[in-house]
């Protein structure tokens, strides 16, 4: 359970956690990366979801 200042805290650094993303690692990739990031990122939760523990 997050508390009322834990989630002040989140949404508070949430624009920054944004800009840094963007700024250090999206900018730096094209669309087809981007695409390839996503497929092995849902087979990677994918097995996650079917592991049982």
């Amino acid at each position: 359970m997050i508390t009322d200042a834990g989630r002040a805290a989140i949404e508070a650094a949430a624009q920054l956690h944004v800009e840094a993303v963007r700024e250090l690692f999206l900018d730096h990739v094209t669309p087809a990366e981007l695409r390839t990031l996503a497929d092995i990122s849902g087979r990677v939760v994918a097995k996650l979801d079917d592991d049982p523990t």
